[in-house]
């Protein structure tokens, strides 16, 4: 019996634990993800590039605004919908009876859902507030009375941008330690940001995000299906959205807390 216990698994059985044991220690870390199911998210040391001067020549994503620039920023963020399981929108405590399903017809199967990956939001809120900074380049055209003459959206965008972003750090909680240096032209000690990082494979997640997308136009043209639950905005946000301009007569049942 003891022989016959060393002898090779099944290869079957050797991918099942092997899938268990993916990113083993993300996950405990981190909540469910399919990506996190699907591949091998790698960790790995990474030094920053925290200079205080640009390199030469500038790193693109340091340059004075242009095309290329604004084309090397969106490349960072891949914000398409991706398909999650039943049991996979339960597993981040979400009811999949009030989540939006993908229609049976994209070949999803019945049962299954939109999501997306967090990171590339966030990545979108980090591009909208360099484009904010500016200014000059992105919005002087349209608003030359400055960021207060904005629309309502705009300025409810970049400060959701901007406190989502902060949430984020501190939930991250960096622990990771800088040190200091002395040099020829400052008298007092200059703060050394180039350190190491353990860092996930962007690569990677870029890599499945982009097989995982569905079509973003064709979900953007997705209506709600007559008699499917739905929420309740509050009357800033219809408000905001000029809901009250399209609807004059159904008025509004003030009981939203959506925003």
């Amino acid at each position: 019996m003891f022989l016959m216990s060393l002898q090779p698994r099944p290869l079957r059985y050797t991918e099942h634990i092997q899938e268990q044991l993916r990113n083993y220690h993300l996950k405990s870390v981190s909540m469910p993800s399919p990506l996190l199911d699907d591949i091998d998210v790698r960790m790995s040391p990474q030094r920053m590039d925290a200079t205080l001067l640009n390199r030469e020549p500038p790193i693109i994503y340091r340059r004075e605004p242009s095309p290329e620039v604004d084309k090397a920023w969106m490349s960072l963020y891949d914000t398409r919908p991706v398909p999650l399981t039943r049991e996979q929108v339960m597993a981040i405590g979400k009811d999949p009876d009030l989540s939006v399903k993908i229609p049976s017809e994209w070949g999803h199967g019945n049962d299954s859902y939109f999501g997306r990956i967090d990171v590339f939001h966030q990545l979108h809120c980090l591009d909208a507030l360099r484009r904010e900074a500016r200014w000059d380049h992105y919005y002087a055209h349209g608003y030359p009375g400055g960021f207060n003459t904005t629309t309502q959206i705009h300025q409810l965008h970049l400060s959701h941008c901007v406190w989502l972003l902060a949430q984020k750090i501190m939930c991250a909680a960096n622990t990771d330690v800088y040190t200091h240096i002395w040099t020829d032209t400052l008298d007092h000690p200059f703060p050394d940001f180039s350190i190491e990082h353990q860092c996930k494979n962007f690569d990677a997640i870029t890599a499945w995000q982009r097989e995982k997308a569905l079509d973003e136009e064709a979900f953007v043209k997705l209506r709600r299906p007559e008699g499917y639950p739905f929420h309740a905005m509050s009357h800033k946000f219809k408000e905001v959205h000029g809901w009250f301009e399209n609807h004059p007569d159904e008025g509004d049942s003030g009981a939203g807390e959506i925003g």
